[in-house]
């Protein structure tokens, strides 16, 4: 009950908001075009953006309404970034498709609330229309190096060719190299592997055994569409459960469609709301907290066990089998790993084909997977749903800055970046979806819109974008 009134509050209060910071961000917004329109005129200088994803476009774009020269540099032979690496089954994305797009360019013809990656990675396409021909694909950055004398950056490219930049522009992703773990004898089985990220579409899963190692975002996603594939069995190897809310996706008929494409200022009053309703519920249940008002520490603790309860309690009544349920329930507090939302990963483990195993592996063998308590399965197929290597992402090729220094080993292990977005060892370089930028309970479009308006204006109000 005290989560429903704060809800209700909370939807009330957003709406009261919303018209306010709709005007107001037009009249921003239309001032910031002027002002950026003016500074860029005459520029003479040229931008390298590197990575063709949707954050890349997006810089692309800005670039071209700028009037400044850039080239592309893409290393795959189509644009899309994550949506183009990413394409095993039921791949999607976790935040509601008209939050999960650019605020200046808005699509009323999303077909779900949580699209899949096919329908995101069509809109990439639609979106980079206008840039298309400035990308060049099958080519990758190399190194790239900063001539102080010159006060430019040569870029080494891995068709041979170097080129001069005044500005780099980073956005090589987080979400495009896998992470492998390195179990015992992986090398002596003989059967076929594949990633999530590496996907391969012409494996054959008929009455086939088949392994899922991970229960993180990939695997949510991947597991109840691996399970209809007519697999004989499908076990998946868990370490730690997730949690798994209802996602609620829902399909937008015709009626909302039109609405949304001939409704003044309708989607971008609904993208306001969605915006804000992810915000609300992450101050109320992980911000709320304040040691110095006891009643409102006790009233966030509140909310916190309630909706703890209620998710234990979705999770029983999902799953039918109690001890099975025990298992798919978390032992930590929500937040403390990535919230998986989902409507058919717990209920793909009522399934007959569909087996749960929360023992450690202890090494694989010819035929299967051994795990620590000596239990040997066999399996035609071994699914690594093991997450990115977000480490290499970041440092995706070499950076030499001032005086030499490489970025990759300036950041160590632990990168860091002004705004994610730029580094002293690095002049005019710029990253979109930087170190700390990626959030896990909203968009990282909108962080990425905020970076691009950092970087074209010098104005740090990135919160005008929306």
């Amino acid at each position: 009950r005290i989560q429903i009134l704060f809800e209700s509050l909370m939807y009330q209060v957003l709406l009261g908001i919303i018209v306010f910071l709709y005007l107001f961000t037009k009249i921003q917004r239309f001032l910031l075009r002027r002002h950026v329109r003016q500074a860029a005129c005459g520029s003479q200088m040229r931008v390298c953006v590197v990575g063709a994803g949707i954050g890349g476009i997006g810089v692309a774009l800005t670039l071209e309404d700028m009037g400044i020269r850039y080239d592309v540099v893409e290393k795959q032979p189509e644009l899309g970034g994550t949506w183009y690496d990413n394409q095993y089954p039921g791949v999607a994305c976790d935040v509601m498709s008209h939050l999960y797009s650019f605020s200046s360019f808005q699509n009323p013809n999303w077909t779900e609330g949580f699209s899949g990656g096919a329908e995101i990675l069509a809109y990439c396409n639609e979106l980079a229309t206008p840039i298309h021909h400035r990308i060049r694909f099958n080519t990758r950055v190399t190194r790239a190096a900063w001539i102080d004398a010159r006060q430019q950056w040569q870029v080494e490219l891995s068709d041979g060719v170097t080129e001069l930049y005044d500005v780099i522009v980073t956005s090589t992703g987080l979400l495009n190299k896998p992470h492998t773990p390195s179990f015992k004898n992986a090398d002596v089985y003989q059967g076929t592997t594949v990633h999530t990220n590496q996907w391969k579409k012409d494996i054959t899963w008929k009455d086939k055994t088949v392994a899922v190692i991970g229960t993180g975002a990939s695997a949510v996603q991947a597991v109840p569409k691996l399970a209809t594939f007519g697999v004989k069995q499908l076990t998946v190897y868990q370490r730690t459960a997730p949690w798994v809310p209802p996602r609620f996706n829902r399909t937008y008929g015709e009626l909302v469609k039109v609405l949304f494409r001939w409704v003044p200022g309708f989607q971008r009053m609904y993208r306001w709301f969605l915006f804000w309703m992810y915000e609300m519920r992450f101050f109320i249940m992980f911000m709320l907290a304040n040691k110095r008002v006891p009643l409102i520490g006790r009233l966030h603790g509140a909310i916190q066990n309630a909706v703890h309860n209620q998710m234990r309690k979705h999770i029983r009544k999902t799953v039918k089998d109690p001890e099975l349920a025990k298992k798919l329930t978390p032992t930590y507090p929500m937040g403390c790993k990535r919230i998986t939302p989902s409507d058919s990963y717990l209920q793909a483990y009522n399934r007959d084909n569909v087996e749960l195993e929360t023992d450690g592996i202890e090494s694989f063998t010819k035929t299967g997977i051994k795990t620590k308590n000596g239990t040997e399965r066999q399996h035609d197929i071994i699914v690594y749903a093991t997450g990115f290597d977000l480490i290499g992402s970041v440092n995706a090729f070499e950076i030499r800055g001032k005086d030499g220094k490489i970025l990759s080993e300036v950041h160590g292990d632990a990168p860091t970046a002004y705004l994610a977005c730029t580094h002293d060892v690095c002049p005019n370089f710029f990253m979109i979806g930087g170190p700390g930028v990626v959030l896990g309970h909203n968009t990282v479009i909108y962080m990425g819109e905020c970076q691009m308006t950092y970087i074209r204006s010098g104005d740090t109000r990135g919160w005008l974008c929306i």
